[in-house]
């Protein structure tokens, strides 16, 4: 791959971190909307490495009331992973280990199985590469002025 830098084992390439960022952006609102929620209290974090925050709609077997929720928690070493609490701490019981950048109508799918009792734990969790994870979420990048970005709320610094 021209340009792209080797260490570790990780091929680094150098995608437009905007573009990057804009895909990640895009690849939470996309999740969302096949989960069928909104973005209220959603985020997605980008410092050394990229992660995003979707809670779900409140059940009303979900933690018994106490201020908690079912939340969906994404990072790019690891993937999607289901669990209840706050942003502040999320006790996690469940991850999708088969892919780190899974459609979005793969995680919907996932959190019903899991919701269902039906999710089969993950044997092996993916391989990561940090610059095909990057390209990957580049990829969700809108392209053109018909596909709208701003209705996620702003990274959380």
């Amino acid at each position: 791959m021209r340009g792209a830098t080797t260490t570790g084992g990780n091929v680094i390439a150098d995608p437009d971190a905007d573009t990057t960022r804009c895909g990640l952006h895009r690849y939470v609102q996309l999740v969302a909307a096949a989960l069928g929620t909104g973005l209220e209290g959603s985020w997605y974090g980008w410092n050394t490495e990229a992660t995003a925050y979707l809670p779900l709609p409140v059940s009303p077997c979900s933690a018994g009331g106490h201020g908690q929720r079912f939340t969906l928690l994404w990072h790019e070493r690891s993937g999607w992973s289901l669990g209840v609490g706050t942003h502040d701490e999320v006790v996690v019981f469940a991850t999708y280990g088969h892919d780190v950048v899974p459609a979005p109508r793969v995680v919907a799918a996932f959190v019903h199985d899991v919701m269902r009792g039906s999710h089969e734990p993950a044997v092996t969790a993916a391989d990561y590469v940090r610059g095909e994870v990057r390209l990957r979420l580049a990829a969700y990048a809108p392209s053109g002025p018909d596909a709208p970005t701003a209705t996620l709320p702003p990274r959380r610094r």
